[in-house]
């Protein structure tokens, strides 16, 4: 395995930007996030930013978390579309 270290930057939406090198092979990469210390933020704050809290079944429905399966009869055959759909996007590019 080759490993790359390149900078990235996390958005307000949670999402990743980054500027790979061309001429990259197309297929699965493992990603590895470093987030520097900013001045100010102690290693208990990120800590904290990082904690999950589990919600109750109240709380899920509350915030309109449910009916993520709906629609999905058979999750095998999820997962084979899913693959599928993943096959035709990468021929593409």
């Amino acid at each position: 395995m080759t490993t790359l270290r390149l900078n990235g930057r996390i958005t307000e939406e949670g999402g990743l930007e980054i500027d790979l090198p061309p001429g990259l092979p197309p297929g699965e990469a493992r990603i590895t996030i470093e987030i520097p210390m900013e001045p100010g933020l102690s290693s208990d704050d990120l800590d904290q930013a990082l904690k999950a809290s589990p919600m109750t079944g109240a709380e899920i429905v509350r915030a309109g978390l449910t009916g993520g399966w709906s629609g999905i009869s058979d999750g095998a055959d999820w997962v084979e579309e899913k693959r599928r759909q993943r096959r035709v996007e990468r021929s593409r590019r």
